[in-house]
């Protein structure tokens, strides 16, 4: 992916940042809106009233408007189950249609503007009036988004009356972020301010070895995560939404730059390339041997250490832009060094490593498996180039593994069509489309995702190859982050594509 080395910064983002970001996130444009006359005063006494299925499920789809109200009022605020008759003085009430009659009424009023298939899991519905907001979704994600939805309508403590009705388009709505020990409040501070806005229910945190491994010790990095550091961002993922899916880089990507990787360093037993001097010269990155007897049962034990952190249901294994395959660079063709891999063959190299993963996580541990896909395209087919697709024979291997793994499939330039969203599809998988850090890229990368969607595209991803603090700054209009390489591109590719992912259009939403 042409790595951005990561910038560990010492000083880390931790003020609250949704009353920065109102001015730098465009609120979402709701699919139908009906205006009515008048308005709710939400800076007066208000009562809150959630549904009987949020409430016994302590859902917290209500808990960011119940925080809302209590510091409006000055004091806690109960929620309240509500009666059959609803109350006269002002008040809110969120739940689940089937909580009450007040709601399905609603969705009775509005359904024939609604899409065939319904709300969805994440749609809503809205009603503003000048006695009384109802907040209405089939599941609680949507009740969560429709709570949203009312701090993107407040002026000046005032809500215009309004029917609105809303849901995504895209199914994942994710975003690709590194996590470290010093990372860590600024990915949290994503998660719960910036993703509610931005409608991300998927994050990927591409964790590597900075994780306190206790099966391995010798392979975590200085000031990495601990498992309950992992638990808590997970349970942070929950309350807002997100689903936090931990990453590994296997195979490739176990060097950068002059530097190798803690299992490499660790374990050179496992090195592709072992005869290669060590500070890693003319190469791009070390790999492990996919054949190494010994190696999976190191890494199959992080993966697990990952999974029971983050009680994960979902898990990435990297493994992009492999060169050195076949004890060798193709690169920089020589004699191989690997006794085990010479003279293989690299499709079924890899193809071996993917059914390896593929068999403990989804068979054993039953968690959906990701990866990107760059080395199951074949360059000289669909011309990406070395980067995007491969170059050294590894492409034959997407006949060889099974059609259940996600593929990310990341593009950072703007040609006129991205075929790979087809390929993908056409072969059977599914597809995330995945693009970085300009515009364009991803108005045509999520435009033609959007075009070409099926049961099997999932959705758009944002990768950001920087530190979470600077795509926080970013995002959030910091003057001075902005300033630094790559990131007014990138906090306006963010944006672009996660309206592109709910709204379904390219169109500016104004």
């Amino acid at each position: 992916m042409r790595w951005i080395s990561l910038i560990v910064w010492l000083a880390v983002i931790a003020q609250p940042v949704l009353a920065d970001a109102k001015g730098a996130i465009t609120a979402m444009k709701p699919k139908v809106t009906e205006s009515r006359e008048g308005a709710f005063d939400l800076s007066g006494a208000v009562r809150l009233l959630v549904g009987e299925s949020l409430l016994k499920a302590k859902s917290p789809a209500y808990l960011p408007i119940q925080k809302r109200l209590a510091k409006e009022q000055g004091k806690e605020l109960a929620a309240e189950e509500p009666g059959r008759k609803l109350p006269e003085e002002p008040f809110i009430l969120v739940g689940l249609l089937k909580d009450h009659p007040a709601l399905r009424d609603l969705e009775a009023a509005i359904k024939p503007k609604l899409p065939e298939g319904g709300l969805g899991d994440e749609g809503y519905l809205l009603e503003a009036a000048p006695g009384h907001i109802l907040i209405g979704a089939v599941k609680p994600a949507g009740a969560f988004y429709g709570v949203q939805k009312l701090f993107e309508l407040v002026e000046k403590g005032k809500i215009s009356a309004a029917r609105i009705a809303d849901w995504p388009v895209m199914k994942m709505r994710g975003i690709h972020l590194y996590l470290t020990g010093s990372s860590l409040p600024a990915v949290e501070s994503i998660v719960t301010e910036l993703a509610p806005r931005l409608r991300l229910n998927q994050l990927i945190v591409e964790i590597n070895y900075h994780f306190q491994y206790k099966s391995h010790p010798e392979v975590a990095e200085e000031g990495a995560v601990s498992r309950e550091d992992c638990r808590r961002l997970a349970e942070l993922g929950k309350k807002n939404f997100v689903r936090v899916i931990p990453m590994l880089n296997c195979l490739g990507h176990q060097s950068w730059a002059d530097k190798t990787a803690k299992l490499l360093k660790a374990h050179p037993e496992f090195d592709e390339t072992p005869n290669l001097p060590a500070n890693n010269p003319d190469i791009y990155c070390r790999s492990w041997c996919p054949n190494h007897p010994d190696v999976n049962k190191v890494v199959f034990d992080l993966f697990d250490e990952l999974i029971e952190a983050f009680q994960a249901d979902a898990f990435h294994v990297g493994m992009d832009e492999i060169f050195i395959l076949g004890g060798k660079d193709y690169r920089n063709p020589g004699e191989p060094d690997c006794p085990r891999c010479a003279g293989k063959d690299n499709a079924e190299l890899i193809a071996k490593a993917i059914n390896d993963y593929h068999k403990h996580l989804v068979g054993k541990r039953k968690v959906q498996m990701m990866m990107w896909g760059d080395r199951l395209l074949d360059s000289k087919t669909i011309p990406y180039g070395e980067w995007e697709a491969s170059a050294n024979g590894t492409a034959p291997a997407i006949k060889m593994i099974p059609k259940d793994i996600v593929m990310c499939d990341w593009h950072y330039e703007a040609p006129k069509d991205f075929p790979s969203v087809r390929f993908f599809q056409d072969q059977g998988f599914p597809v995330w489309p995945a693009g970085w850090n300009r515009v364009d890229n991803t108005v045509l990368l999520a435009g033609c995702a959007l075009k070409n969607m099926g049961p099997k595209m999932v959705g758009y991803l944002a990768t950001t190859w920087t530190s979470p603090e600077s795509v926080v700054g970013g995002l959030t209009g910091d003057e001075k982050i902005l300033k630094q390489q790559n990131i007014s591109g990138l906090a306006d590719s963010i944006r672009k594509g996660m309206e592109m992912a709910w709204e379904g259009s390219g169109e500016p939403s104004g």
